[in-house]
This record gives C-alpha cells, sequence and structure tokens, in this order.
C-alpha cells in the first residue's frame, strides 16, 4: 500500500511539474525541441556541402548559425531561455535524455567547429556520419516525452500534429544530407535505402495532417490558415519527385538540396501556424460549432452574402488597381492594395469552403453553392497568378494585365452567381427575413459597381471606347438601386429602411455619389477630374459598405 502511495504521488509530481507550463508554453517546447531533430540533419548537410566545395562560404556561414542555435536552444531547454521563450521543465524523464543529448552534442560540436574553422579531417566527416543519426534518435525521444504525456492530460490535443509537422522539416535535411552522401561515395546502397524511406514517410505523415491518421495518431486538421500552408508543402512536394529521382542517381544534388530547403522554408511555417492556434482554436471542432453560439442561420446567409457579395466588388478593385499600376499612378501605394485585396478575395474563397472565424464565416454545405465555389477557383487560379506578376511588376510585356481587363468580368459574373445560390438557399417564408437578405445583396452589388464604374472610366481614359455604353448602364444601376435603397422598390423585394442609423448612412453615401456622378458621366475629364474620381471613390465604397454591415447586423431596419 505504502509503494502504491509512493508510486501515485511520484505520477502527481511528474504531471503537476511536466504541465505546469501553459499549453502555449508546451507548445513552443514541442516545436523548439522537434526543431532540433531537424538541425542535427541540416548541420551534417551543411558540413557535407562544404566539404563537396557546393557554396562554401555561404554554408560556412549557415552551419555556425545551425550549430549555435542547437547549443542555445539544447541550454534553453534544459535551463530555460526568455528570448527563445522556453521555460524549462523540471522533470526528471526529460532532464535526463537531455543530458543524454547533450553527452552525444558535445563532441559533435567540436568537430562541427572544425569544420567552419577550415581544420576538419577526413576523421572530423567520418564522425559526423557515425553520430549524426544516434544524436538525432535522442532529440526525437526526448520530443516523445514533451509530446506523448499531453494527449489526456492537457488541452493540447494538437500535441501530435505538431510533433510530426515538425519531423518533417528535419526529413527534408535528412533526405538533403542522405544525397550528399550518396554523391560523395559514403555507402551509398544503405543512404539510397535510408532517403527512400524519407521519401516514402514525409508523404504519408504530409496525408495524415491534412485529414488524420490512426497509424501515425495525428488527428488532421481543418483550420484554415494551416490547411493552406500544407498545401503550399504538398504543391512544392509534388513538384520536386522528378528531380528527386535524378538526385537519388547522383544527378541534379545541388537543385535537389535547394528545393527541400524550400520545403523546409515553407514546413517550418506550418508547425508556426500549429503552435500559434493552441491558445485560440480547438481542433477537432468545426467552425461551424464555434460560431453558432452566437449565429443563427439567417444570421449566417447575411454575412454569406454580404462576404460574396464582397467578392463581386473585389474582383473589380483588383482590375482598377492593376490598371493604376500598370499607369504608374501611387504605384508603391496601389501594389499594397493589390496585393492586400488579392489575398483577401483568396482568404474569402477558401472561408466559403472551410470557414474563417477572422471573417466570421462558417461554410454552408450544399451541392449548388459547392458547385458554384469549385467553378470560381478554376476561373480565380490563372486570374490571381496574372494579379500577383502586376503586384511583384514582372508584367513586362502587359500581357497578365491584358489578362485581368479581358477576364475580370467572366470572374465578376461567376461571383455574382455564388451570391445569388446563397440568397436562394434561404428556406425561410418570413417576407421580412428574405427582404432583409435581398438588401445586403442589392448594398453589397453597390460596392462592386463603384469599383467597376473607375475601371470602366480609366479604360475610357486609355482609349478602349467599346467601355463606353457599358459605363452608362453600370452608372444608371448604381443609381437605380441606391433610390430603391432609399426608398424601397416592391419589385426588388427592398423594403424602405425605418432605422434612423440606415437612414443616416444611406443619406451620406447618397451625397458623395451626387458630387462623383456627373464625372463619371462627363465625356472628357481633365486631369483633376480624374484625380478627384481615383482618391473620392473608396471613400464611397468605405460609406457603402458601412450601409451592408448594417443591414447585416443591425436588428431594425
Amino acid at each position: 500500500m505504502r509503494q502504491l502511495i509512493i508510486l501515485l504521488i511520484t505520477i502527481l509530481i511528474f504531471t503537476s511539474l511536466l504541465f505546469g507550463l501553459s499549453d502555449r508554453e508546451l507548445a513552443i517546447s514541442i516545436n523548439l525541441s522537434g526543431k532540433q531533430r531537424m538541425l542535427t540533419q541540416k548541420m551534417t548537410k551543411e558540413a557535407f556541402l562544404i566539404r563537396s566545395n557546393i557554396d562554401k562560404q555561404k554554408n560556412i556561414e549557415r552551419l555556425k548559425q545551425s550549430s549555435e542555435l542547437f547549443d542555445k536552444t539544447l541550454k534553453g531547454l534544459m535551463s530555460g531561455d526568455k528570448s527563445l521563450k522556453l521555460v524549462a521543465i523540471q522533470n526528471e524523464n526529460i532532464q535526463k535524455e537531455l543530458k543524454k543529448v547533450q553527452k552525444l552534442w558535445k563532441p559533435f560540436y567540436k568537430e562541427i567547429k572544425k569544420v567552419i574553422n577550415g581544420r576538419a579531417t577526413d576523421s572530423s566527416y567520418k564522425i559526423l556520419e557515425k553520430n549524426n543519426i544516434p544524436l538525432l534518435k535522442e532529440m526525437n525521444r526526448a520530443v516523445g516525452i514533451y509530446a506523448s504525456h499531453s494527449g489526456d492530460n492537457s488541452k493540447l490535443k494538437l500535441a501530435n500534429d505538431i510533433n510530426l509537422a515538425g519531423k518533417q522539416r528535419m526529413l527534408t535535411q535528412k533526405m538533403g544530407k542522405d544525397l550528399l552522401f550518396i554523391k560523395n561515395g559514403f555507402k551509398s546502397k544503405y543512404y539510397k535505402s535510408d532517403f527512400k524511406k524519407s521519401q516514402k514517410l514525409f508523404t504519408k505523415t504530409l496525408k495524415g495532417l491534412f485529414n488524420g491518421s490512426k497509424e501515425l495518431n495525428l488527428k488532421g486538421t481543418k483550420l484554415p490558415q494551416i490547411v493552406q500552408q500544407l498545401k503550399v508543402v504538398e504543391k512544392l512536394w509534388s513538384d520536386i519527385q522528378p528531380i528527386l529521382k535524378k538526385a537519388i542517381n547522383g544527378e541534379d544534388t545541388k537543385e535537389a538540396i535547394d528545393r527541400l530547403d524550400n520545403i523546409l522554408i515553407e514546413m517550418n511555417r506550418a508547425v508556426v501556424l500549429y503552435t500559434k492556434s493552441v491558445n485560440r482554436q480547438k481542433q477537432r471542432l468545426k467552425l461551424s460549432s464555434i460560431i453558432d453560439s452566437f449565429m443563427n442561420r439567417n444570421n449566417q446567409l447575411k454575412r454569406l452574402v454580404n462576404l460574396s457579395g464582397k467578392q463581386r466588388m473585389l474582383t473589380q478593385r483588383m482590375t482598377k488597381l492593376s490598371i493604376l499600376v500598370s499607369s504608374n499612378i501611387d504605384k508603391e501605394e496601389n501594389i499594397k492594395r493589390l496585393r492586400k485585396f488579392s489575398s483577401l478575395y483568396n482568404q474569402t474563397l477558401n472561408a466559403f469552403k472551410y470557414g474563417d472565424k477572422e471573417l466570421n464565416c462558417i461554410p454552408l454545405k450544399g451541392k449548388s453553392i459547392d458547385e458554384q465555389i469549385a467553378v470560381i477557383e478554376k476561373k480565380w487560379k490563372p486570374f490571381y497568378q496574372h494579379i500577383k506578376n502586376i503586384a511583384n511588376q514582372k508584367d513586362k510585356d502587359g500581357k497578365s494585365l491584358k489578362f485581368v481587363i479581358d477576364k475580370n468580368e467572366e470572374l465578376l459574373k461567376v461571383s455574382d452567381e455564388l451570391v445569388k445560390r446563397y440568397e436562394k438557399s434561404n428556406t425561410s417564408q418570413n417576407y421580412l427575413d428574405r427582404a432583409r437578405l435581398r438588401i445586403v445583396n442589392v448594398a453589397g452589388r453597390q460596392r462592386m459597381l463603384t469599383q467597376k464604374m473607375t475601371k470602366e472610366k480609366l479604360l475610357i481614359s486609355k482609349g478602349a471606347k467599346e467601355y463606353e455604353p457599358k459605363l452608362q448602364k453600370t452608372i444608371k444601376l448604381f443609381d437605380d438601386s441606391l433610390n430603391a435603397l432609399i426608398n424601397g422598390e416592391s419589385n426588388q423585394t427592398v423594403v424602405k429602411p425605418t432605422n434612423e442609423k440606415i437612414k443616416e448612412q444611406l443619406a451620406k453615401v447618397k451625397s458623395i455619389w451626387e458630387k462623383l456622378k456627373p464625372l463619371y458621366m462627363k465625356e472628357k475629364l481633365s486631369s483633376k477630374e480624374m484625380k478627384t474620381i481615383i482618391r473620392e471613390n473608396p471613400i464611397l465604397l468605405s460609406e457603402m459598405n458601412k450601409m451592408v454591415k448594417m443591414a447585416e447586423v443591425e436588428i431594425e431596419y
């Protein structure tokens, strides 16, 4: 009985010492101890790049940084380090394992310093080749202790996902190291086999990080930012496969290693996102369950109509900004805006599928809506690439600008169709519910029209006369819709507002519009008048956007 009590006390002490840390602190420990695994392979790879005289000076500097970081992190894990945000865990098992790592690290670091200082011998490289895996294994055991004891006793349910996402970083460097050993004639048969195992494990783990894996004890993720970052890794991993096939036979080794380093960078970004998400988001819960507590279906639909309506506006705003950038008008500022709003379009499109807490968006599932999102994605992918070309000033021949001008209304059309499908999904028989949804749509469309008019006016000023009748239609539609919002229009199911705040906001919009309308209507504008449109148009958009938000959230309309 006495022995049982002692055992229970020991377990309690172990648990309290380990989990005196917050989930955030524990996540950082798992992340950085996991990063140590990667560094064992990165240092070995960099040492052999130096030996092979590949980018020698650059790799000497990298090896110096990698080894100093490993040394500092190891000390931080054992004793704490404020600069690394590491809190030491005074747990016997973890400290014992870290001391084993330290014992292997000291002679390993000694040989690393010789490589950095140009005093390495063949013996130094043999020591590194022989001992990098034992160092990796002991470091991996330490990570395992952090991760395996967090599951049921902590809120940190993603511990193993952080662990294995971190391990992916190590695998990129291990594969690079193996390719160098193959190239240098070190046990080629053994390292080819080792490389293929790492390659297979990377693929399996990446799939598990997306979808979960019982075999790897991975939860999987639906968090939009992490999913997007894993997709970046997935694309790079898919693209590198033909090069790895050549590299394992001793060809294109440098290119393969460079590309693996790119994957390391992107994989590290994913690990950082996992770590940051720990205290804010609960894995295994759909975003709908997070937001449903304060959003009913009707409010959800209004939000989706608002956001999808905003997407219509962004198609025109991006096009307008592309023209302004290409025309050298406030170039630097408009490049920033172009990047910002193209990123927002992309984020919102993903939110329609996966949800996004930042945007207060939860996905609405349905065949019709899912099909339309797929249609938009197909149009958006090349459009986004051309927008990036313009924003990154790579559109020297003007092909990207031409593509954006030619295709923006196709993207607008399919974006508009999604708004309609969201609106049609409303099953409420209540007239006011349907009317409010319609108002959010119509008011949201006004935002788009502000940008479309400016885009068309800019194109006309550049000699594209075919846009003149389009501009007249856009002006009329904005004018008619604004009158409907102010006075009501039964044919459009738009009710007249009684809410004083909404009425005041519409009056503000009308005041700005009355100043701008004559300029849009005028056939030829002076330089000063065009600058007035460019300056005042964002103000009109901003005030219209406030009106949409009111239509969405105000209890009384």
